[in-house]
């Protein structure tokens, strides 16, 4: 149990240590940038909009069609599941109800590109913005 317990969190801690290992910390679409599988991903929030920018590893756009992709909301204390659906070129997008503030939002993403198991993204949103 404790050695279980301690795996996921070094597991949790890690992870976004390694997030930025290498390439912009930001897009070109003003959000954080993070791997997810083999694919740099960024993650925009636009009122209540949830915008998932997909890369290859040489930052070109990759086609989202028939992909799919889930995030995972924490913010104002609560947790909320968006579905993200493909909405043109490389961007898959949702609607999240984020209120007015969008400072210390944590969000997980999973995606699915057709035929591939799915990948995560880990997204922490600061002061960026605003």
């Amino acid at each position: 149990m404790k050695f279980s317990t301690l795996l996921v969190a070094v597991t949790l801690f890690a992870a976004p240590a390694t997030a930025f290992a290498h390439g912009p910390s930001v897009g070109p679409h003003g959000g954080p940038v993070t791997d997810a599988g083999t694919y740099h991903t960024e993650l925009v929030l636009q009122g209540n909009d949830v915008v998932l920018y997909v890369t290859d590893g040489s930052d070109k756009p990759v086609d989202v069609a028939g992909a799919k992709a889930e995030a995972t909301i924490l913010a104002n204390k609560q947790t909320q599941k968006v579905a993200l659906e493909p909405a043109g070129a490389n961007a898959l997008k949702g609607k999240a109800n984020l209120g007015e503030s969008h400072d210390s939002v944590k969000v997980v993403t999973a995606l699915t590109m057709p035929g591939q198991k799915p990948v995560q993204a880990r997204f922490e949103m600061g002061h960026a913005g605003h």
